[in-house]
Formats: structure tokens, C-alpha cells, sequence
């Protein structure tokens, strides 16, 4: 398994990111995955196989399959990125204590669980597996037997669950028939919490939910003040109608794409 970033000498954003990137090596140091650099100026048949289109862009690659990094340029990023790649893309809950402990990971965040017997021919469980390959840097799946769940009733079985915003939501077939296309929807408009923050090239993709999104453009300096706007996204999410909020610290991607500007005494 290989981290790599694709790079450009000439590249400004490159040089930046060199010695973030370098401390990202360090920690994964000794662990499965190996970290290395291309110059993709030197090996562009390389650059292209990848389908590499910008300066810097990181990529896992793990046997014949490579997943984008699509988040932040941070150390904390890039490493949450790697950790995800390396999978396995569904992870067992043998207990209620190892489900407890995933909630707590997660807290900000959203996972998934499939809840059932251990039949590998299920065949919710099948496709949950498949998408869960294909998806498994946008998010944590997980599965477990009913006992896990403790004080939590889902109203079938087997089900998969959205654990997110201190709550969670189980899935219902379009129908009552668990399809492909249809659980990958579901699967992808469960995946942000009610008030994400936009970090890097995570707009893109949340457009790509196809919910309404209500922004707000903010300073980080207040950021410790949004308390009360998480609470209002967290209400409104609850309705289901305003599913979710989100966050843009940077004045200038807002603008890009949305024509926003910053007005005096905000």
C-alpha cells in the first residue's frame, strides 16, 4: 500500500504542503503503508495512468484500486485519508463496549453499521459491502450482530443504520426492495452530520448529495461562537427538509462559488 503525492516542482501549493507532508511520513513510519513523491513533470505517463489533473493530489493506492484525497491539506487530514484507504472497508463490532467506542470516535462525525447475522450472502449486506469499497475514504461502515445496539430498537432485521448528530437513522428500501443505485443514495445523503464545515474539495461532493444547503461564511477567529448555529442546523436537519448546513471559513472559495462577499461588522 502506497501513499503518494503527485507534485510539480514549479508548484506553489506543492512546496507548501512539503513539510506537512513530511510529517505525515513520520507517523505512518513503520506501519503498512509506504509514503513516496513523483514529479509528475519527469513521469507524466505515470501522472497520466492516474488521471492526474492538478498540483498537488494525493493518492492511495492499495493493489489495482487508488482513491483521491479530496479533504484538507493537513497532517490530520491526510492521515484520517490513509487510515481510511488502508480499511478493510467494513469493520466488525464484536461487543457493546467496541460500540461505544466507535461512537465516541465519531461523535462529530458519521458511521454506518449494518445489523445482522453473520451471513456473508445477505443480500443487504452484500451491496452495503460493495459500496462500502467504493466509498470506503468518505466514510467509517461497520457491522455487528443486534446485541451490540443495546438500548436502541431498530424496527427491522437485518437493517443498516446512520449514526450522526446524537441520533440515528435506519434505512428503508425504496419500495421495500434493497437496490444498488438506491442504497448508494441513501448511503450518500446520510453521510454529512447537520452542519459540516467545507474543508478543501468537500463542496464538490456535498453538492453531489442533491439537498438543499443553507451556508454561512465565517471568520475562523469566531468560530468558538457557532454553538447556537449548530444547535439551529441541528434542529432544522431534524425536520428532514433543511437537511444540513455548512461551514466556509475561506472568503474566497465562497465567493467562487456562490458570489458571496464579506460585509463589515460580521
Amino acid at each position: 500500500m502506497w501513499l503518494v503525492e503527485f507534485y510539480a516542482p514549479w508548484c506553489g501549493h506543492c512546496k507548501r504542503l512539503e513539510p506537512i507532508y513530511r510529517e505525515v511520513a513520520l507517523e505512518l513510519r513503520g506501519t503498512p503503508v509506504h509514503v513516496g513523491k513523483i514529479d509528475a513533470t519527469r513521469h507524466s505517463n505515470v501522472a497520466a495512468h492516474f488521471q492526474i489533473r492538478g498540483f498537488p493530489t494525493i493518492k492511495f493506492i492499495k493493489g489495482d484500486q487508488s482513491f483521491t484525497h479530496r479533504g484538507d491539506r493537513s497532517k490530520d487530514s491526510i492521515l484520517e485519508f490513509a487510515n481510511r484507504a488502508q480499511g478493510p472497508p467494513v469493520r466488525k463490532l464484536s461487543s457493546i463496549g467496541k460500540f461505544n467506542e466507535a461512537r465516541s470516535r465519531h461523535s462529530d462525525g458519521v458511521f454506518f453499521v449494518y445489523i445482522g447475522d453473520d451471513d456473508e450472502h445477505d443480500d443487504l449486506f452484500k451491496k452495503y459491502q460493495t459500496i462500502a469499497e467504493k466509498m470506503v475514504t468518505q466514510g467509517y461502515f461497520y457491522y455487528g450482530r443486534k446485541h451490540i445496539l443495546e438500548e436502541i430498537t431498530p424496527k427491522k432485521h437485518p437493517t443498516l443504520l446512520a449514526f450522526k448528530d446524537n441520533d440515528y437513522y435506519e434505512y428503508f428500501p425504496e419500495d421495500g426492495v434493497v437496490t444498488m443505485n438506491g442504497l448508494q443514495r441513501w448511503i450518500n445523503s446520510e453521510r454529512y452530520t447537520a452542519f459540516p464545515e467545507v474543508m478543501g474539495g468537500s463542496l464538490n461532493e456535498m453538492v453531489d448529495v442533491k439537498k438543499y444547503l443553507v451556508m454561512v461564511v465565517i471568520n475562523p477567529e469566531i468560530k468558538n461562537r457557532m454553538d447556537a448555529n449548530v444547535r439551529m442546523g441541528q434542529m432544522h436537519a431534524s425536520t428532514r427538509e433543511v437537511r444540513f448546513f455548512i461551514i466556509v471559513e475561506i472568503p474566497a472559495l465562497a465567493h467562487s462559488f456562490f458570489g458571496c462577499q464579506e460585509l463589515d461588522g460580521y
